[in-house]
């Protein structure tokens, strides 16, 4: 279930662009996948566009459910009843939210169905920072699914040792990110630096724009949604890219086209506080990009397989490191050439769902 994921289905949808970031991309990539397998029937419950009731792609039957406009109570009964309409052996949800809380409460305890809950940040490991990210009632919600899923998987080792310190329950699997290589791409980089995230005090943006001012001669690209959730933030942010010269800001660009985007740019900057395994940084590693990570760096994957520069949180050392990278191109080069290697390695698709159906199927 993600209610904002029918866009990746159908493109032409309308009114949730805003909303389409890498839990969407990865269950997508998830559902569609698995499909392939002639064991599994594979449902997908998305939002009222104005779509079809149920519709089939890449042979993934996909259900219309609620619409975002009704009020609470309208909401959850289409919730509720389509959850019940589709009857599945197991329901697969990701990230942390307060409706998808009262939805698992619903199979678990009406249905009596099985649940698969996949970690989308390293907050949700952690009940302050969740109730800092999310809000008290989303974090209190979310103690329920951590502690009643039938199944829990986390992105990376270090967000395995985080979820037992804090949640005390052991992770099912460590269950990394599908990330897609375009094998017949001839990389043509130019110098350009790179930043990709939605508006949010998460993702850190102001360090990103006062990177920018700090190397007006350098060639900077940022694209950056505003989202319904940080509308007013996000403006602000938008509208302080808007002055900087050498900073093209794009406010959307469709998932399918954005891979241009890496594939020209030589360096990837990623200024979150925190992440689970980025799925922008690793889309960006695909595409042989350099690294620079202000805070996120999951399983110490950045200087482990020398794929990029981690700055440990520190601001003074960020810097230096960004200076190191865009005066040294062999370093950047060399980089991102370790990070598909990387990717290659870690993060394909037959590797990633032969380990989700051993879940599936651990009964």
């Amino acid at each position: 279930m993600q209610p904002r994921a029918y866009y990746l289905f159908n493109n032409d949808a309308k009114d949730i662009k805003d909303k389409v970031g890498g839990a969407q991309k990865q269950t997508y990539l998830y559902s569609i996948e698995l499909a392939k397998n002639p064991n599994f029937d594979v449902h997908f419950l998305v939002a009222d566009f104005k779509q079809a009731n149920i519709e089939k792609h890449h042979n993934v039957t996909v259900w219309k459910s609620f619409d975002f406009r009704k009020n609470f109570f309208k909401k959850t009964f289409k919730l509720f009843k389509t959850l019940k309409t589709i009857n599945a052996n197991t329901y697969i949800f990701r990230s942390a939210d307060t409706g998808v809380a009262v939805a698992i409460f619903f199979i678990k305890i009406f249905l009596r169905k099985k649940v698969l809950y996949m970690l989308a940040s390293n907050v949700e490991t952690n009940f302050k920072q969740l109730k800092n990210m999310s809000g008290f009632l989303t974090a209190l919600s979310m103690n329920y699914v951590y502690k009643y899923a039938d199944y829990i998987t986390v992105q990376s080792k270090s967000q395995y040792d985080l979820f037992i310190k804090h949640r005390k329950r052991k992770p099912d699997a460590i269950i990394k990110n599908i990330i897609e290589i375009d094998e017949n791409t001839a990389f043509k980089k130019e110098d350009i630096v790179l930043w990709v995230g939605r508006l949010a005090p998460i993702k850190y943006p102001e360090l990103f724009l006062e990177t920018v001012r700090s190397y007006p001669k350098q060639k900077f690209i940022m694209i950056a949604p505003v989202v319904q959730d940080y509308r007013s933030y996000g403006k602000k942010i938008k509208k302080e890219a808007g002055k900087i010269k050498n900073l093209e800001y794009i406010e959307y660009v469709e998932p399918e086209k954005i891979t241009l985007y890496y594939q020209k740019a030589l360096i990837y900057v990623i200024t979150s506080h925190f992440e689970g395994f980025s799925n922008t940084m690793a889309e960006a590693m695909a595409n042989k990009c350099a690294v620079l990570s202000y805070n996120v760096n999951p399983d110490n994957i950045l200087l482990r397989y020398k794929c990029g520069l981690f700055a440990k949180g520190d601001k003074k050392l960020f810097f230096q490191q960004f200076e190191e990278l865009i005066n040294n191109k062999i370093l950047s080069q060399r980089f991102g050439n370790n990070g598909i290697f990387y990717i290659e390695k870690n993060h394909q698709s037959k590797l990633i769902i032969k380990k989700f159906t051993e879940v599936l199927n651990n009964d």
